[in-house]
């Protein structure tokens, strides 16, 4: 009997709701769970939560407070979770600055006027590419990030700013 494959799973943070309403329907056709949230505080908690279960993270780059800028450093360098994939919405984005995201470990650096279809396929080949790794490995075992989900991210919230 083969095993069935899940859907794969996205976490959309963005604070612009006709993103959060255009995204997670495209991703959705394309076979995707996509949880959202609108903001850095519940984006947190649903990263915390879900970090085990999740293929990418679609962040947009300029929430409030440079809140992107630190999750993503958040994730990377501080959790050191190297397995999800990351795609970062951006405006206006530069060449050195698309550089920058990308050291920082970011998978794709999406314009935001690029629109929904160049994002989807951005979150699509993240996701594909995430799932090549885990299949190369025994285990996913993910950063230090892993140890929070589920149950010690309730009691950690709080120091966490969340």
């Amino acid at each position: 009997m083969t095993p069935t494959r899940r859907q794969p799973k996205a976490l959309l943070i963005d604070d612009d709701p006709i993103v959060l309403r255009l995204l997670p329907c495209a991703l959705q056709a394309r076979g995707f769970e996509v949880l959202a949230a609108r903001d850095r505080a519940s984006g947190l908690g649903l990263l915390l939560d879900e970090i085990l279960d999740l293929d990418v993270l679609v962040l947009d780059l300029d929430l409030p407070g440079r809140a992107g800028w630190a999750l993503l450093n958040l994730v990377r360098g501080a959790g050191g979770e190297r397995d999800l994939g990351i795609v970062i919405l951006a405006s206006g984005v530069d060449g050195p600055r698309r550089a920058q995201l990308l050291g920082l470990g970011a998978d794709a650096v999406v314009d935001r006027s690029s629109g929904p279809e160049a994002a989807t396929r951005a979150v699509a080949q993240a996701a594909a590419a995430r799932r090549a790794r885990s299949s190369d490995a025994p285990a996913r075992r993910g950063g230090a990030l892993a140890w929070l989900a589920p149950g010690p991210a309730a009691q950690l919230r709080p120091a966490l700013g969340t």
